[in-house]
């Protein structure tokens, strides 16, 4: 081997072993930076005859990534069900002493009192105030869950237009990525399919050049250097408000069941709805069976014919007591004829509702309690989804990480290695000079 083979070939190693470095150096400098993944420096046999390059390669595994996304999806949503969930089961406030049931126990409890003494003013005085505290609680529940609602939707907008940022964003990666792909690139890239998959259910297809085409329900969102936004429309049909979500360019509602948006849009479309429908089904009830009692009773002055809630209610919202009750509880009757101040039949019947099956072949106490057991056994569910999703994914991420993750130790090591050879070569730089310098000096 002649001496400028030598030197050429050492020079090469010099430069290979310095892109080592470098690379190395860039590891250990992003060992903390969100989405970045490790590269590795592959290097050619250094000859002679032979070339000698060093490639840089960026390591992951794809099928972990895609399993990754997916289950990203099914645990956002597990969380968010969670977190709006446990704010409604708090709203209804079971079991505690503001709770409907302790205030429809409470109410129920005021007319035996009053059965067991119809002349008593302070008895139907006490009947009314826990009538307007169960008015009260009934539109407070109403009020809380519809303001809930009102706060999802706002945060549904809020994320669509987090979606359409990060779809933006994902075009303009893919045309950077057309132009001169770059590692980089790719990392960001791969960066916001996470932040996405947080958001919503999504496919992904990548071309061999780098570039992207994420699509939802079977509509492409982006791909090559075309997006297309999500839209939110509001609708209200028959008195029941609905939020759907709209590609820009489609027609049709886009299905988003995973993710954030795909909780917020099940719970204020299916579960909030169905809540607010039992609270109000209960209310009517309640309002109508004890109107239909009360109105055939007696009071003390003999008059009859007299609701005890307002007639005109249509549910929780307007659950209250009737107007003449509330300025005036001495006209609450008790007995089923006239002239009897002491009969209190009335008032036993009204208490006695507690345990007739007039709401949906349930009692009040059981219908009431069914739906708080639907909360609540969707917080658990959602409870457990949510660990069981945590443990998936962390499993997940370890594998991507063993592959894609920085490990100091290893690029300590490396970089070691790497710098012991780059000396080496600069020694052989010197003595490949000395040898020229020695047959120079032979002319």
């Amino acid at each position: 081997m002649s001496i400028s083979s030598i030197f050429n070939v050492t020079k090469r190693a010099l430069m290979a072993h310095q892109s080592a470095i470098n690379t190395t150096s860039s590891n250990i400098a992003n060992v903390n930076t969100e989405g970045y993944k490790r590269r590795k420096v592959e290097l050619t046999m250094l000859t002679s005859y032979g070339i000698g390059r060093d490639n840089i390669t960026r390591l992951r595994q794809q099928f972990v990534e895609r399993q990754l996304s997916y289950e990203t999806q099914n645990l956002s949503k597990y969380e968010m069900d969670k977190t709006i969930t446990t704010q409604i089961e708090d709203i209804f406030g079971e079991p505690n002493e503001s709770g409907l049931n302790n205030v429809l126990s409470e109410f129920w409890n005021s007319w035996n009192n009053l059965a067991n003494d119809p002349e008593s003013q302070y008895a139907r005085t006490n009947v009314r105030d826990k009538g307007v505290v169960l008015a009260n609680t009934f539109n407070r529940i109403n009020s809380d869950l519809n303001n809930l609602n009102q706060q999802i939707k706002s945060d549904i907008t809020g994320e669509v237009n987090q979606v359409n940022q990060i779809i933006m964003q994902m075009k303009s990666v893919n045309q950077q990525i057309s132009a001169r792909s770059s590692d980089d690139l790719l990392d960001q890239r791969d960066l916001l399919v996470t932040k996405l998959s947080n958001l919503m259910n999504i496919e992904t297809r990548e071309s061999a050049s780098g570039e992207i085409t994420v699509s939802t329900d079977g509509q492409i969102l982006v791909t090559s250097d075309y997006a297309n936004e999500l839209i939110v429309n509001n609708s209200t049909e028959n008195g029941i408000s609905t939020t759907n979500v709209y590609l820009k360019n489609g027609k049709h509602p886009v299905n988003i069941h995973s993710g954030e948006l795909g909780s917020l849009l099940e719970i204020t479309n299916k579960d909030i709805p169905d809540y607010i429908n039992k609270l109000d089904t209960l209310a009517r009830s309640i309002a109508g069976q004890v109107n239909a009692i009360h109105s055939k009773g007696y009071n003390l002055d003999g008059a009859t014919g007299i609701n005890f809630f307002s007639d005109d209610i249509s549910g929780s919202a307007d659950f209250k007591v009737s107007k003449d009750v509330f300025n005036d509880p001495s006209i609450i009757a008790t007995a089923e004829a006239v002239d009897n101040p002491g009969d209190g039949s009335i008032a036993q019947s009204v208490f006695d509702l507690q345990f007739v099956k007039f709401v949906q072949d349930n009692t009040v106490f059981d219908f009431h309690n069914s739906t708080i057991a639907q909360i609540g056994n969707k917080v658990q569910e959602s409870d457990f989804l949510c660990k069981s999703g945590e443990m998936v994914v962390l499993n997940l991420k370890n594998q991507q990480d063993s592959v894609s993750g920085v490990s100091l130790d290893e690029e300590m090591t490396n970089l070691i290695k790497h710098k012991q050879a780059y000396e080496a070569a600069t020694k052989m730089v010197s003595a490949v000079d000395d040898m020229m310098q020695t047959v120079l000096n032979m002319l």
